[in-house]
């Protein structure tokens, strides 16, 4: 009797507490949780989890291992009916339990790679204290669910698995249910999609009051309602620390302490405080906006978007060095970050007979070359080489010529909205009078300023990578590789950022090289884990304080595959590993795909 009483007693108390936790997620979504939503999440996730990524599969390991306990907790005064069910679902725990000790395991590695980090940004014994709670909660709570489901094996210890249950349950509506709200919400937040404060077009047709517009937040109020709840729902995983190359480098930026020490602040001193009380300049021009924290991390926390308002902050009060400030005066007075005259942007194109859209007016594309490519005299070769294979492949194409400009990705990655926004009009205007529909572009950070960006302003383009339609023409048979001497060549590819972050592009770069050469052999950071260059976030036109170079760190990655040749997709990072393997002395070849292919033809 005592037994049954104990037993009916906690199993009520175990499921107050799962209906406590539905309670308390449907209250913070804003009563806004709906079944379509959870499918849509669902999917989501079923789809990160196949890509094999180790964080995403230990998350998911939590997920169904707190979802299965509890299915088999409210199962539980009927297995003896059911017995065949619970069978089946003890069945199904045993790769859960792997999964949960792996998590376990390497969240007690990050435990201790966090306090090095901590060590050496100097974050204070109180931010540490508060870290390590969060930590070791966490660590309990998974550890608890992985000794749930290894006791629900022996149905003699149901007590004991109910007890466990009610402390686990109480921990997630203690500590879990914001990011799970958040996670929901925000899951499907597109990386490449930077909020406009304002349009230029608006402002100058009188629309939008300039005097009411802000540029940056300069108290923790000014943040946006998604950017709060981002910050307040990190839980210190550590997945963005881990993938974050600035952390790598010795940069002074953690992902997870900015948005940690942003939470703190706003809960000890409320929301009219300037952030910038525990946020420093460094720290905010170290990240490179590669977005590998926000990819990586399991519940959906935002960390580029709070960076971005931040530095549009010090960028409005004229908080930069005599890098950025000059960056942006050659954006202003040259349309090009080098500063050069825009008379000399097709100097590369005089002797190879490629048409200007004035003259061609009718041609299917227009190549868009992008500064780099223009100015830089090793990354022209880049746009010499698909022009050979566009002709080649008799595709037709022409350049702006001397009237393309910056696209103004580099003012906007700084914090400079206004003059990208005049840069990007100024653009959009003029390919829209000359009637433009098809844009090729070798470069990333091109392709995703005028594919996803642009649109907001005006300007829709069908926009391909250079990468893309090489695989097709390819695959067309519009480019035939003969055998040749780079057959026999090993590559690993450099998967750039802006390319398979922020527009998945993965499998065309892949295709073009496993045709130009017999030996691809891939980074263990490949793909959408990849590791970035260095050079994104307008990183590449000024300098930050860091222990070692990002590229450098990429370049040992490239040099450990033995391959002879990296092969890049972007200009910025074919600049990128030409400087680190001359510096580092790696003997290694850096090319574009362009390149390679143009070189066998």
């Amino acid at each position: 009797m005592i037994f049954t009483i104990v037993y009916f007693t906690l199993y009520a108390i175990a499921l107050a507490s799962v209906l406590a936790i539905l309670v308390s997620i449907y209250r913070k979504s804003g009563g806004h949780l709906s079944l379509n939503r959870l499918l849509l999440l669902s999917k989501d996730e079923t789809k990160r989890s196949l890509k094999w990524n180790p964080v995403q599969l230990m998350h998911i390991s939590i997920v169904l291992g707190i979802g299965l306990t509890i299915l088999m907790l409210i199962l539980d005064p009927v297995w003896t009916f059911v017995q065949p069910l619970r069978t089946v679902l003890l069945v199904l725990s045993l790769p859960l339990v792997v999964g949960l000790v792996a998590a376990c395991v390497w969240r007690i590695q990050r435990f201790r790679a966090s306090k090095k980090v901590e060590k050496e940004l100097r974050t204070g014994s109180d931010f540490t204290r508060a870290s390590s709670k969060l930590q070791i909660i966490l660590i309990f709570l998974i550890l608890l669910t992985t000794i749930e489901l290894a006791l629900s094996w022996f149905s003699q210890l149901t007590i004991e698995i109910i007890a466990i249950s009610i402390v686990r349950n109480a921990l997630i509506l203690a500590f879990y249910v914001k990011p799970t709200v958040n996670l929901i919400e925000n899951f499907d937040r597109p990386l490449p999609s930077i909020r406009f404060p304002f349009k230029l077009s608006e402002v100058i047709e009188g629309k939008t009051d300039i005097s009411q517009v802000k540029l940056g937040v300069s108290n923790i109020a000014e943040f946006q309602n998604f950017e709060k709840m981002s910050y307040d729902s990190c839980v210190e995983i550590g997945a963005c620390e881990s993938a974050c190359p600035a952390t790598a480098s010795g940069r002074p930026l953690s992902p997870r302490v900015l948005v940690r020490e942003l939470s703190m602040l706003a809960r000890e001193k409320g929301e009219n405080v300037d952030p910038f009380s525990v946020v420093k300049e460094d720290e905010l021009w170290s990240c490179t906006t590669c977005g590998a924290c926000v990819h990586s991390c399991p519940v959906s926390v935002k960390h580029l978007d709070i960076i971005y308002d931040l530095r549009r902050n010090l960028v409005n009060t004229g908080k930069m060095d005599k890098d950025k400030t000059a960056l942006l005066q050659n954006l202003t007075q040259n349309q090009n970050p080098y500063g050069l005259n825009s008379s000399t942007r097709a100097d590369w194109a005089r002797d190879q007979g490629i048409d200007t859209i004035t003259t061609n007016p009718n041609a299917e594309y227009l190549y868009w070359v992008g500064c780099v490519s223009s100015f830089d005299q090793r990354a022209q070769n880049i746009a010499k080489s698909l022009a050979k294979i566009l002709r080649h492949a008799g595709v037709s194409f022409v350049i702006l010529g001397s009237d393309e400009t910056c696209n103004g990705d580099p003012a906007r990655r700084l914090g400079e909205e206004g003059r990208y926004q005049e840069l990007a009009y100024q653009n959009i205007e003029k390919m829209n009078s000359l009637g433009v529909k098809k844009v090729i572009t070798a470069c990333p950070h091109c392709f995703n300023a005028i594919k996803n960006e642009y649109p907001v302003l005006g300007g829709n383009y069908q926009v391909i990578h250079h990468s893309q339609l090489i695989s097709d023409l390819i695959q067309n048979g519009k480019v035939k590789i003969p055998d040749g001497k780079l057959k026999e060549i090993s590559v690993t590819l450099h998967d750039a950022c802006y390319a398979v972050r922020y527009n998945s592009i993965f499998e065309e770069p892949r295709r073009v090289l496993k045709e130009a050469s017999i030996d691809v052999r891939e980074m263990p950071r490949s793909k959408d884990k990849t590791f970035c260059c260095g050079a994104g976030g307008s990183n590449y036109w000024y300098k930050v304080p860091q222990q070692k170079t990002i590229s450098g760190i990429r370049t040992k990655e490239a040099s450990d595959t033995g391959a002879a040749t990296i092969a890049t997709e972007c200009p910025f990072c074919l600049s990128m590993f030409e400087d680190s393997t001359r510096v580092s002395g790696t003997k290694m070849q850096v090319r574009d795909i362009a390149e390679i292919v143009a070189e066998q033809l």
